[in-house]
This record gives C-alpha cells, structure tokens and sequence, in this order.
C-alpha cells in the first residue's frame, strides 16, 4: 500500500512557510519547502525515468541544488538506493519521500509546499488516490505588498504578481468543485492567524491524523523545526524569522501600499474580493487611471491585462525563469534580503559542477 504523501502551494508571499510549520511540529508529518520543487526541476525532464543515466543525473542534479540553494549537503548515492524500483514519476515521489522520513526519525507523513504550482495540482493527485494537495490564499493586496518589497524585478512588473493571484484562485475553484475535502483543502492565511485553533483542526482533519498541541503552542515551535529540512521564512518587511500566529501580519500591507495600487487591485479583484470577503479599504478611485496606465505602458503587464478582461484567466508565466540558476535569490538573504544568486561565488562554482555532471550522465 503507498502511503500518505501531501502537496501544498500558493502564490508568493502567502503564508505557505507559515503553513509548512504548523504541519512539521505535528510528531507524525514533515513539510519542506521549496526544498525538492518536484513539478519545476524534475518531473517530466528525465524521461524515459527508468534509464539507470536519467536517475543518476536527476539525483546528482538535484542534490547540488540543494547544497547551493538550502546549503544541505545529501548523498546521491543514499539516495539512489531508494531507486531500486523506479518507473515512473510517480516512483520517484516516492523514492524521495522514503529518503527523506529516514532521515527524520518518527516522522510517518512526508510533503512539500512548492510556490507558483497550483496548476500541477491535478498531476499530483493522478499519482494515486493516497496524494493529498492544499492550497493558501490570502488578501491579494498583502500578497502584492510583500512580493514588492523582495521581488528583483525592475519598475512596475512587481504588478504581474496580481495576475498570479487570478490564476491560482481561478485553478483553486475548479479544485474545490472537482475534488473531495479528503483529497483537497483550501485555506486562508488569515483564518489560520485569526482562527488557530479551528485551521489546526481542519488541517489535522485533511491529513487525517489526530491533534498535536504543540501545532498550537509556538514557544515549542524552534526546538521542534531543528531539522534541516524545516524552513523559517523571513517576513518582507523586517527580514527576521517569525513563529507562531502573528495576527498583526494581517494588515501590514496598509501602511506599506500605496493609494493607487490598493486601488487598482480592488478594481481588478472586486468580484474575487467579495467571494473571500476580504474588505475593501476606502480610497480614491481617481487614482484608478494612475494604475491602469501604468498596466498599459509595460509590455508584458498589458498583455496579461487585456488577457484577463478577454478571458477572467490569469497566468502562471513568470517574466524570469525561476528554473535558471541567474534568477534565484541567494543562499544567505540575512544582510539584503533581495540577495541575488548570480552576484555570489557559488554561483560560478554551481555552473563548474552542474556541468561535470552533465558530461558524466551524458547519452
């Protein structure tokens, strides 16, 4: 029988580390996250997957990005005797998932919150009826304050991150009317902040597995996220790790938005707003011209603007490839949290190993 394994995802900036905690301090459930990142850097891009050269390079491959990347340094060769009866992608998930539960003792539940994969959904749960997939929303307007704040794009393309928004909450409604609560969840980063004790027992509900206090009590969450495998992400706005349920959280984006985005995003959003009733703060709807100018003057932004009132369909077409090592943030973000990878040493030595890997598995 396989057993129980959990995919979660969301826009950037939604709380998904958040969430990856509240599941890891239960004694039976480990979340990564953007630890493995299955769908962008594995899955489909070593076929055929039960070639003795394809497993070689997915794991050798995979375990160097994860040493530059989280700086955990894994044996390709421990894993790869999990492989021993891979055939298909489905296998590898598996492959994976074993590997990681022996490294964290008593831990029974493995998953992985990857962002930006809500569209990958539908291919984790085909795996088998064992897959379980959630997903968080939250206030849109503090997702755009956020992604502001860390994003390296130039200008105004911070602003595309609405149009992930759309598309993650327009797959998100198609998953709730074509899958049961056992087999997807969707959960509002603000209800987990204003409703602890009710989200803790609706995610214990979906993962089927009894209550654990400790989900609840963060003064137990640093002593029980010491895995290396546990992430602590750090807050946009003072760069500092947070644990626990910080309500204040919530609003933060209203003194860091300005008046012409909260209103473009209420114009564009107002239908989806009200659907989560999330309030509509007062504004000067004169600054609405200010934003749509703005939306049409960059090229890229237009497009999905008038794709959008064509279509109500938002994308999941990031403007950089987040699969190239050029576009990742760097390892260390604890001076400047907008950090590139490119700009650091590892990067040169990354190219030189992913390289040499490629000449030894090469066909």
């Amino acid at each position: 029988m396989e057993k129980k394994i959990l995919f979660g995802t969301a826009t950037s900036r939604t709380g998904g580390a958040m969430l990856s905690n509240i599941l890891s301090v239960h004694k039976d459930i480990l979340i990564t996250t953007d630890l493995l990142h299955f769908f962008r850097f594995i899955y489909n891009k070593y076929s055929p997957i039960d070639r003795f050269s394809n497993q070689h390079k997915l794991v050798h491959e995979m375990c160097l990005r994860i040493k530059y990347r989280r700086k955990i340094n894994l044996s390709p060769k421990e894993i790869l005797s999990y492989f021993k009866n891979v055939n298909n992608y489905n296998d590898v998930i598996n492959a994976l998932s074993n590997f990681i539960l022996s490294k964290n003792e008593n831990k029974k539940i493995f998953g992985e919150l990857a962002n930006t994969e809500w569209r990958n959904i539908k291919n984790f749960l085909s795996f088998n009826n064992n897959c379980k997939a959630f997903q968080i929303v939250r206030d849109p307007r503090a997702v755009l304050s956020a992604y502001k704040k860390l994003t390296y794009q130039k200008g105004f393309k911070y602003l595309n991150i609405i149009f992930f928004w759309i598309d993650a909450l327009n797959y998100s409604e198609k998953y709730l009317r074509q899958y049961s609560k056992d087999r997807y969840f969707r959960i509002k980063y603000e209800d987990i902040l204003n409703y602890p004790e009710k989200s803790v027992k609706e995610l214990c509900q979906f993962a089927d597995v009894p209550i654990d206090p400790n989900m609840l009590n963060a003064n137990k969450w640093p002593e029980l996220l010491k895995s290396e495998f546990n992430y602590l992400n750090f807050s946009a706005y003072d760069n500092k790790k947070g644990y626990g349920f910080i309500k204040n959280r919530i609003s933060q984006w209203k003194n860091h938005l300005e008046e012409w985005e909260v209103v473009l995003v209420q114009y564009l959003l107002k239908d989806y707003l009200k659907q989560l009733d999330y309030e509509p703060l007062g504004c000067n709807h004169d600054l609405l011209s200010k934003g749509l100018e703005i939306l049409e003057s960059d090229e890229d932004l237009a497009k999905n603007f008038q794709h959008y009132k064509k279509t109500q369909e938002g994308t999941d077409k990031p403007l950089k490839d987040p699969s190239k090592p050029e576009n990742w943030g760097a390892t260390d973000t604890s001076k400047n949290i907008r950090a590139k990878f490119v700009d650091t040493e590892d990067y040169k030595n990354y190219l030189n190993e992913i390289q040499q890997i490629e000449n030894k598995f090469h066909d």
